[in-house]
Protein backbone atom coordinates (compact mmCIF):
# COMPACT_ATOMS: atom_id res chain seq x y z
CA UNK A 1 0.00 0.00 0.00
CA UNK A 2 1.66 3.57 -0.95
CA UNK A 3 1.84 5.59 1.48
CA UNK A 4 -0.73 8.95 1.93
CA UNK A 5 2.40 11.32 1.52
CA UNK A 6 4.90 11.08 -1.63
CA UNK A 7 8.59 9.67 0.42
CA UNK A 8 11.80 9.98 -1.63
CA UNK A 9 14.92 8.60 -0.30
CA UNK A 10 17.77 10.51 -1.85
CA UNK A 11 20.92 7.95 -2.00
CA UNK A 12 24.97 8.03 -3.40
CA UNK A 13 27.51 5.76 -3.93
CA UNK A 14 30.06 7.41 -1.27
CA UNK A 15 30.04 9.67 1.66
CA UNK A 16 30.45 13.25 0.58
CA UNK A 17 28.54 12.09 -3.17
CA UNK A 18 26.96 15.43 -2.14
CA UNK A 19 23.00 13.93 -1.02
CA UNK A 20 22.62 16.20 1.47
CA UNK A 21 23.05 19.78 -0.76
CA UNK A 22 21.11 17.76 -3.48
CA UNK A 23 18.56 17.40 -0.55
CA UNK A 24 18.45 20.97 0.45
CA UNK A 25 18.78 21.79 -3.54
CA UNK A 26 15.36 19.54 -3.99
CA UNK A 27 13.29 21.25 -1.20
CA UNK A 28 14.18 25.11 -2.72
CA UNK A 29 13.40 23.68 -5.68
CA UNK A 30 10.05 22.57 -4.88
CA UNK A 31 9.33 25.77 -2.60
CA UNK A 32 9.75 27.49 -6.06
CA UNK A 33 7.87 25.15 -7.70
CA UNK A 34 4.46 25.70 -5.46
CA UNK A 35 4.95 23.82 -2.16
CA UNK A 36 4.80 25.57 0.76
CA UNK A 37 6.97 25.00 3.52
CA UNK A 38 4.17 23.22 6.02
CA UNK A 39 3.98 20.88 2.91
CA UNK A 40 7.35 19.13 3.74
CA UNK A 41 9.31 17.99 5.60
CA UNK A 42 12.96 16.34 6.12
CA UNK A 43 14.53 13.55 7.79
CA UNK A 44 17.68 11.76 7.94
CA UNK A 45 16.67 8.56 9.65
CA UNK A 46 19.91 6.91 10.37
CA UNK A 47 23.57 9.17 10.11
CA UNK A 48 27.01 9.16 11.43
CA UNK A 49 27.22 12.81 11.94
CA UNK A 50 25.67 14.49 14.80
CA UNK A 51 26.53 18.08 14.63
CA UNK A 52 24.10 21.04 12.40
CA UNK A 53 23.98 21.21 8.68
CA UNK A 54 23.22 23.43 6.50
CA UNK A 55 20.26 21.05 5.19
CA UNK A 56 19.04 21.52 8.82
CA UNK A 57 19.64 24.85 9.02
CA UNK A 58 17.86 25.87 5.60
CA UNK A 59 14.92 23.96 7.05
CA UNK A 60 14.66 25.92 9.67
CA UNK A 61 15.29 28.69 8.24
CA UNK A 62 12.23 28.45 5.77
CA UNK A 63 9.71 26.68 7.95
CA UNK A 64 10.19 23.08 6.75
CA UNK A 65 9.97 20.45 9.32
CA UNK A 66 13.41 18.55 10.17
CA UNK A 67 15.21 15.96 12.00
CA UNK A 68 18.83 15.78 11.36
CA UNK A 69 19.85 13.44 13.88
CA UNK A 70 17.71 10.64 13.91
CA UNK A 71 16.58 7.57 15.49
CA UNK A 72 19.63 5.40 14.67
CA UNK A 73 23.18 7.14 14.94
CA UNK A 74 26.16 5.04 13.78
CA UNK A 75 28.88 5.79 16.14
CA UNK A 76 32.16 4.70 17.36
CA UNK A 77 31.35 0.86 18.94
CA UNK A 78 27.67 0.71 17.33
CA UNK A 79 27.75 -1.79 15.15
CA UNK A 80 30.14 -4.24 17.30
CA UNK A 81 27.40 -3.30 20.09
CA UNK A 82 24.32 -4.47 18.18
CA UNK A 83 26.13 -7.49 16.37
CA UNK A 84 26.91 -8.34 20.47
CA UNK A 85 23.34 -7.77 21.34
CA UNK A 86 21.90 -9.40 18.16
CA UNK A 87 24.18 -12.63 18.81
CA UNK A 88 23.18 -12.31 22.44
CA UNK A 89 18.82 -12.61 21.63
CA UNK A 90 18.09 -9.71 23.43
CA UNK A 91 20.72 -9.51 26.44
CA UNK A 92 22.19 -5.53 25.35
CA UNK A 93 25.80 -5.34 26.80
CA UNK A 94 28.17 -2.32 26.24
CA UNK A 95 27.90 0.72 24.17
CA UNK A 96 24.35 -0.46 23.00
CA UNK A 97 22.92 -0.65 26.55
CA UNK A 98 24.37 2.67 27.35
CA UNK A 99 22.35 3.72 23.81
CA UNK A 100 19.14 2.32 24.87
CA UNK A 101 19.12 3.76 28.23
CA UNK A 102 19.45 7.23 26.63
CA UNK A 103 15.89 6.23 24.50
CA UNK A 104 12.64 6.65 25.76
CA UNK A 105 11.37 3.72 27.19
CA UNK A 106 8.64 3.17 24.71
CA UNK A 107 11.52 1.39 22.22
CA UNK A 108 12.55 -1.80 22.85
CA UNK A 109 15.91 -3.06 22.78
CA UNK A 110 14.83 -5.92 20.24
CA UNK A 111 13.20 -3.64 18.31
CA UNK A 112 14.72 -3.82 14.38
CA UNK A 113 16.32 -0.65 13.93
CA UNK A 114 14.96 -0.07 10.32
CA UNK A 115 11.42 0.17 12.41
CA UNK A 116 12.74 3.07 14.31
CA UNK A 117 13.48 4.65 10.82
CA UNK A 118 10.02 3.52 9.17
CA UNK A 119 8.45 4.78 12.75
CA UNK A 120 10.25 8.30 12.55
CA UNK A 121 9.61 8.60 8.87
CA UNK A 122 5.76 8.17 8.96
CA UNK A 123 6.05 10.96 12.20
CA UNK A 124 7.06 13.66 10.36
CA UNK A 125 5.19 12.93 7.42
CA UNK A 126 1.76 13.41 9.04
CA UNK A 127 0.31 15.84 7.26
CA UNK A 128 2.70 16.78 4.76
CA UNK A 129 2.53 15.95 0.97
CA UNK A 130 6.13 14.99 0.60
CA UNK A 131 8.79 13.87 2.47
CA UNK A 132 12.46 13.55 1.86
CA UNK A 133 14.75 11.05 2.91
CA UNK A 134 18.10 11.55 3.10
CA UNK A 135 20.32 8.55 2.61
CA UNK A 136 23.39 7.89 4.96
CA UNK A 137 27.11 6.70 3.09
CA UNK A 138 26.70 4.16 -0.10
CA UNK A 139 24.14 2.25 -0.35
CA UNK A 140 24.87 -0.46 1.44
CA UNK A 141 26.22 1.29 4.82
CA UNK A 142 23.83 -0.01 7.69
CA UNK A 143 23.32 -3.38 6.35
CA UNK A 144 25.62 -5.04 8.67
CA UNK A 145 22.94 -4.25 11.24
CA UNK A 146 19.67 -4.72 8.62
CA UNK A 147 19.16 -0.55 8.47
CA UNK A 148 21.27 -0.02 5.29
CA UNK A 149 19.50 2.53 2.80
CA UNK A 150 17.78 -0.28 0.71
CA UNK A 151 16.17 -1.71 3.96
CA UNK A 152 14.74 2.09 4.96
CA UNK A 153 13.55 2.96 1.53
CA UNK A 154 11.62 -0.82 1.70
CA UNK A 155 10.61 -0.17 5.03
CA UNK A 156 9.68 3.75 4.38
CA UNK A 157 8.08 2.62 1.11
CA UNK A 158 10.40 5.52 -0.45
CA UNK A 159 11.22 5.55 -4.63
CA UNK A 160 15.26 6.01 -4.43
CA UNK A 161 16.95 9.09 -6.53
CA UNK A 162 20.83 7.93 -6.91
CA UNK A 163 23.29 11.21 -6.52
CA UNK A 164 26.23 10.51 -9.14
CA UNK A 165 29.56 11.32 -10.06
CA UNK A 166 30.75 12.86 -12.79
CA UNK A 167 32.41 11.69 -15.86
CA UNK A 168 30.60 9.01 -18.21
CA UNK A 169 31.47 5.69 -17.79
CA UNK A 170 32.47 6.10 -14.07
CA UNK A 171 29.58 7.80 -13.43
CA UNK A 172 27.26 5.46 -14.99
CA UNK A 173 28.88 2.09 -13.60
CA UNK A 174 28.67 3.49 -10.02
CA UNK A 175 24.89 4.56 -10.61
CA UNK A 176 24.76 0.94 -11.96
CA UNK A 177 26.38 -0.28 -8.56
CA UNK A 178 24.01 2.17 -6.59
CA UNK A 179 20.89 1.16 -8.68
CA UNK A 180 21.44 -3.01 -8.56
CA UNK A 181 21.41 -2.24 -4.68
CA UNK A 182 18.11 -1.43 -4.51
CA UNK A 183 16.61 -3.07 -7.39
CA UNK A 184 17.57 -6.08 -5.54
CA UNK A 185 15.06 -5.13 -2.92
CA UNK A 186 12.91 -4.18 -5.37
CA UNK A 187 12.85 -0.28 -4.48
CA UNK A 188 11.36 1.69 -7.66
CA UNK A 189 14.71 3.62 -8.95
CA UNK A 190 13.71 6.62 -10.55
CA UNK A 191 16.73 8.33 -11.90
CA UNK A 192 19.78 10.42 -11.13
CA UNK A 193 21.27 13.53 -10.13
CA UNK A 194 25.03 13.25 -11.84
CA UNK A 195 27.17 16.12 -9.14
CA UNK A 196 30.47 17.90 -8.94
CA UNK A 197 30.63 17.67 -13.14
CA UNK A 198 33.30 19.89 -14.91
CA UNK A 199 31.50 23.23 -16.43
CA UNK A 200 33.38 22.59 -19.97
CA UNK A 201 36.05 20.46 -21.55
CA UNK A 202 36.05 16.41 -22.48
CA UNK A 203 34.20 15.54 -19.46
CA UNK A 204 32.50 18.62 -19.54
CA UNK A 205 28.58 18.95 -18.48
CA UNK A 206 27.30 19.30 -22.10
CA UNK A 207 29.31 16.02 -22.74
CA UNK A 208 28.39 14.08 -20.04
CA UNK A 209 24.51 14.63 -20.07
CA UNK A 210 24.81 14.01 -23.72
CA UNK A 211 26.66 10.53 -23.25
CA UNK A 212 24.52 9.22 -19.92
CA UNK A 213 21.31 10.37 -21.75
CA UNK A 214 22.03 7.83 -24.06
CA UNK A 215 23.01 5.32 -22.04
CA UNK A 216 20.13 5.94 -20.04
CA UNK A 217 17.58 5.72 -23.09
CA UNK A 218 19.06 2.92 -24.60
CA UNK A 219 19.96 0.45 -21.59
CA UNK A 220 17.70 1.70 -18.66
CA UNK A 221 14.66 3.77 -20.11
CA UNK A 222 12.51 3.43 -17.04
CA UNK A 223 15.51 5.86 -15.32
CA UNK A 224 15.70 9.28 -16.09
CA UNK A 225 18.44 11.82 -15.37
CA UNK A 226 17.41 14.73 -14.15
CA UNK A 227 20.16 16.85 -14.25
CA UNK A 228 24.03 17.17 -14.10
CA UNK A 229 25.11 19.95 -11.16
CA UNK A 230 28.48 21.84 -12.04
CA UNK A 231 31.38 21.76 -9.59
CA UNK A 232 31.16 24.44 -7.96
CA UNK A 233 34.08 25.80 -5.35
CA UNK A 234 31.88 27.77 -2.82
CA UNK A 235 30.26 24.32 -2.00
CA UNK A 236 32.91 22.41 -1.01
CA UNK A 237 31.69 22.86 2.70
CA UNK A 238 28.74 21.85 1.91
CA UNK A 239 29.49 19.09 0.41
CA UNK A 240 31.71 17.99 3.08
CA UNK A 241 28.94 18.17 5.86
CA UNK A 242 28.07 14.14 5.04
CA UNK A 243 31.35 12.96 7.04
CA UNK A 244 31.12 15.15 10.14
CA UNK A 245 30.63 14.92 13.72
CA UNK A 246 31.37 11.09 14.68
CA UNK A 247 30.37 10.34 18.40
CA UNK A 248 30.74 7.68 20.84
CA UNK A 249 26.82 7.56 21.84
CA UNK A 250 23.65 8.51 20.34
CA UNK A 251 23.26 12.62 21.24
CA UNK A 252 20.42 13.92 22.26
CA UNK A 253 18.13 15.46 19.30
CA UNK A 254 18.65 19.29 19.64
CA UNK A 255 15.97 21.45 19.80
CA UNK A 256 16.93 23.61 16.66
CA UNK A 257 19.70 23.35 14.10
CA UNK A 258 20.96 27.05 14.46
CA UNK A 259 20.44 30.06 12.33
CA UNK A 260 22.18 30.76 9.07
CA UNK A 261 25.27 31.84 8.40
CA UNK A 262 26.52 34.83 5.57
CA UNK A 263 28.55 31.29 3.90
CA UNK A 264 25.14 29.32 4.34
CA UNK A 265 23.01 31.87 2.82
CA UNK A 266 25.47 31.84 -0.41
CA UNK A 267 25.47 28.09 -0.82
CA UNK A 268 21.76 27.92 -0.62
CA UNK A 269 21.31 30.96 -3.21
CA UNK A 270 23.85 28.71 -5.15
CA UNK A 271 22.46 25.63 -4.94
CA UNK A 272 19.03 27.32 -5.67
CA UNK A 273 20.00 28.84 -9.09
CA UNK A 274 22.23 25.53 -9.73
CA UNK A 275 18.77 23.45 -9.22
CA UNK A 276 16.89 26.06 -10.92
CA UNK A 277 19.08 25.89 -14.61
CA UNK A 278 20.25 21.99 -14.56
CA UNK A 279 17.65 20.32 -12.77
CA UNK A 280 14.31 18.92 -13.87
CA UNK A 281 12.23 19.41 -10.87
CA UNK A 282 9.06 18.94 -12.40
CA UNK A 283 9.44 15.48 -13.67
CA UNK A 284 10.89 14.16 -10.53
CA UNK A 285 7.73 15.02 -8.71
CA UNK A 286 5.81 13.42 -12.03
CA UNK A 287 8.04 10.36 -11.68
CA UNK A 288 8.15 9.86 -7.92
CA UNK A 289 3.90 10.03 -8.21
CA UNK A 290 3.80 7.14 -10.82
CA UNK A 291 6.11 5.26 -8.68
CA UNK A 292 4.45 5.59 -5.50
CA UNK A 293 1.09 4.53 -7.19
CA UNK A 294 2.77 1.58 -9.36
CA UNK A 295 5.76 0.51 -7.85
CA UNK A 296 5.88 -2.82 -9.65
CA UNK A 297 6.10 -0.52 -12.85
CA UNK A 298 9.24 0.66 -12.07
CA UNK A 299 10.84 -2.15 -10.82
CA UNK A 300 13.57 -3.54 -12.73
CA UNK A 301 14.07 -6.92 -13.34
CA UNK A 302 17.44 -8.15 -12.96
CA UNK A 303 19.47 -10.82 -14.76
CA UNK A 304 20.17 -14.18 -12.80
CA UNK A 305 22.18 -17.16 -12.83
CA UNK A 306 20.82 -19.62 -14.81
CA UNK A 307 20.05 -23.06 -13.60
CA UNK A 308 21.66 -25.96 -15.66
CA UNK A 309 18.70 -26.34 -18.32
CA UNK A 310 17.92 -22.72 -18.86
CA UNK A 311 20.15 -20.89 -21.45
CA UNK A 312 21.71 -17.56 -19.79
CA UNK A 313 19.78 -13.91 -20.49
CA UNK A 314 21.19 -11.96 -23.62
CA UNK A 315 22.97 -9.01 -21.33
CA UNK A 316 21.53 -5.42 -21.50
CA UNK A 317 18.34 -6.42 -23.26
CA UNK A 318 16.70 -3.00 -24.19
CA UNK A 319 13.74 -2.37 -21.69
CA UNK A 320 10.67 -0.59 -23.49
CA UNK A 321 9.80 2.45 -21.03
CA UNK A 322 6.36 1.46 -19.25
CA UNK A 323 4.29 4.41 -20.10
Amino acid sequence: MAPESLRVLVAGDKSSAGKSTVSMGLLAALLEAGFHSSELAYIKPATQCVSSTITARFCQSVGIAYEHIGPVVFYRGFTRSRLDHDLAAGEATGLLAEEEAQRSSTVETDEPLVARCARAVDRISEGKRLTLIDGVGYPAVGSIVGCSSADVAVACRAPVVIVGRPGVGDAVDSFNLCAAYFEAQRVPVLGGIFNKVAPTGFYGLDACKEYITKYMARYRPRQRVYGLLPKQEVLANAAAEETCGFAFKHPPQPEEAGPLSAADEAAIALVTTLFREHVDTKQLVADLTEASARPAGWVRVLPSFPAADEPPAAPNAKRPRDE
